[in-house]
């Protein structure tokens, strides 16, 4: 299972237009306000309910609605990578990415990119 936080502007919109196309069923999406709104504990939570890796998706920085969210979270995402690699857990299991609203490929190909980077590891995906 791949849990997504997406921002309701961009990420969101790209989410949904990609779940549409069907080949998604292990992905669960949660909606926020903004990506820099995802904190610590509810990625670590998503973990600890079961999930195999965790996407963050927000705005491209350069059009981030929240003037700043997106760099909160990336800058986030890589205190979390290194938090999961402190406890023991694997590498590449946290990733952000930026997309438009539109860009439902780009959602995807995120999806793909952890699916393979769980397989590698031996998980589930």
């Amino acid at each position: 299972m791949i849990v997504c936080y997406c921002c309701s502007r961009s990420g969101m919109p790209a989410a949904l237009s990609a779940l549409e196309d069907g080949g998604l069923d292990d992905v669960i999406v949660r909606e926020v306000p903004c990506a820099g709104s995802v904190e610590q504990w509810e990625v670590l939570r998503s973990f600890r309910q079961g999930a195999e890796g965790v996407l963050i998706v927000g705005c491209l920085l350069e059009n981030c609605a929240h003037h700043y969210g997106s760099e909160v979270a990336a800058r986030r995402s890589v205190v979390l990578e290194r938090t999961m690699q402190d406890v023991g857990l694997a590498k590449g299991r946290v990733a952000m990415v930026h997309l438009a609203e539109h860009q439902a490929a780009r959602f995807r190909k995120a999806v793909e990119d952890m699916r393979a980077v769980i397989r590698e590891q031996g998980g589930q995906a």
